[in-house]
């Protein structure tokens, strides 16, 4: 009984480790991926409609970009620093704020997050992060590279992922948001909460 009892703990945590353990697809999207981050400066109404203004207008710029990798991303975005808090800070004020804007770029964690067309498991990753004001309100978080930001108003497929630099294994583990990528995805978040993993 007690080499059934061993075989079985064994198993399990087989099962577990595999389970939070990231594999080398996700491992390549943590690193191969910048996300988007802009925090608003409060809850109140006029500072949220004001944060998705400053969104906007920011991915306009951003949009016109045509890096090939993570770095050149990372590049033209240290670049255009200055150019970019400026387009911010003018879109507050033509709504009526004065608030100051930073951009830090840096490493992130993030939860899983579900958009429309894929998903990405919760981790670390580069982030580009803008705070309008004290940046104390909520979120909203997008890919910006690769160029996903605009993925709720574009159908992507397998050849569309590839163009903008992902690998086939990368696309078939972000756009497979049910089953085993799912269940896998809320294990990573649950044993960051609870024991402080990092992946």
């Amino acid at each position: 009984m007690k080499i059934i009892a061993t075989i079985l703990i064994s198993v399990a945590t087989f099962f577990t480790l595999n389970a939070i353990i990231p594999t080398s697809e996700e491992c390549e999207i943590y690193d191969s991926c910048v996300r988007l981050h802009i925090l608003a400066n409060s809850n109140s109404e006029s500072d949220q409609e004001v944060k998705l203004k400053v969104r906007d207008k920011m991915l306009e710029k951003i949009s016109t970009y045509e890096a090939e990798s993570k770095e050149k991303a990372l590049l033209k975005i240290e670049e255009d620093k200055d150019e970019l808090i400026e387009i911010a800070k003018t879109t507050l004020e033509e709504n009526g704020f004065d608030y100051d804007v930073n951009i830090e770029i840096g490493v992130e964690d993030y939860p899983t997050r579900y958009y429309e067309d894929f998903s990405l498991p919760a981790g670390s990753y580069t982030s580009v992060r803008v705070l309008i004001g004290e940046g104390a309100g909520e979120n909203w978080w997008c890919v910006l590279y690769p160029p996903l930001c605009t993925s709720s108003a574009i159908k992507y497929d397998d050849e569309a992922y590839i163009d903008v630099g992902l690998t086939k294994d990368q696309y078939s583990l972000i756009t497979q948001s049910t089953g085993k990528y799912k269940i896998k995805f809320k294990i990573l978040e649950v044993a960051a909460d609870a024991f402080g993993v990092e992946y």
